[in-house]
């Protein structure tokens, strides 16, 4: 029998690299994701927030430590992970249940947390996504870029409901091989995420409105590709009427949706109608705080 390291896998592993991944009934995805890990990593840790499917059964079969916490939130769970989940590797890298990390970007991963001489304390990565089982290569979804390799300690997520984003201490670079995402759970579930996505977005936006958002990142329409996106999101895209609609033009035509065929148009359709969705709920979080601050203000007179 193979000697076991803490946080699971062959003590012949020997690159230093921990994974993380947050879960939740991820039984369907999670082999996927173990897969394209557990052969190299010197650490997998699945952060569970509660699953009652077969994720845990999926993560101890596969030599993973499993670990525990109640759901805080996107950004606050992983932080949690980051700080709590028994990481020991100098290289981390959080992986999604629905993501995979290709072979490619696996020998560029293991060359980096090697050498251990990069002046970088964090990587971004590229990510495809395959929505109705077609790799998307336009409508503004590819290139993706996501910071999730980085030196232990030297980040953490900013305090976000949804998208939140990784902050380094130090520089950062791209690595130049991708991961892949592909949530095999089917659309019902992909349309009900995206859903509940859609009201997290609306409140983080409220909470902008109102100046009491807890989001901590600095952005700049100068700076990288995701500050210069979050620059676009609040300081642009706020003045747009009928955003659905722009967003549609955007990824299918100025990002070139249409050259993804059938599957273009659907996808860009779907986005748009999730951020028809999030101004609709944006709508009814001011009509609702209007209607609070009317009450008030009514009780108020009717107590002078």
């Amino acid at each position: 029998m193979s000697e076991q390291v803490p946080g699971g896998l062959d003590a012949r592993v020997t690159v230093p690299i921990a994974i993380l991944i947050p879960t939740k009934n991820e039984e369907v995805n999670l082999p996927f994701a173990l897969a394209s890990v557990k052969e190299w990593a010197a650490q997998v840790i699945v952060l569970d927030s509660g699953s009652t499917d077969g994720t845990e059964r999926i993560a101890r079969e596969a030599g993973a430590a499993f670990v525990f916490h109640a759901w805080e939130g996107y950004a606050r769970q992983k932080n949690w992970g980051l700080e709590n989940g028994g990481i020991e590797q100098p290289w981390v890298f959080i992986l999604d249940a629905d993501e995979v990390i290709t072979p490619e970007l696996r020998g560029e991963l293991e060359r980096v947390a090697r050498e251990d001489n990069a002046e970088e304390n964090g990587f971004y990565i590229n990510r495809f996504f395959i929505f109705l089982n077609q790799r998307i290569r336009h409508c503004g979804y590819y290139p993706s870029w996501n910071l999730r390799f980085f030196r232990r300690g030297k980040a953490r997520y900013e305090e976000r409901e949804v998208h939140e984003h990784m902050i380094v201490d130090g520089k950062v670079g791209y690595l130049r091989h991708e991961m892949e995402h592909n949530d095999r759970r089917g659309m019902e579930y992909y349309i009900a995420k995206h859903n509940h996505y859609s009201t997290l977005e609306a409140r983080e936006l409220f909470r902008i409105e109102q100046g009491a958002s807890h989001g901590t990142m600095k952005f700049s329409f100068w700076g990288g590709p995701i500050e210069r996106r979050r620059w676009i999101k609040h300081k642009l895209w706020p003045k747009l009427p009928a955003k659905w609609f722009f967003r549609w033009v955007f990824m299918y035509v100025l990002k070139l949706g249409i050259l993804d065929g059938a599957v273009g148009w659907h996808f860009c359709l779907f986005l748009a109608s999730y951020e028809h969705q999030i101004t609709l709920k944006l709508k009814a979080l001011r009509a609702e705080a209007k209607g609070k601050q009317g009450a008030a203000t009514k009780h108020s007179k009717a107590g002078d």
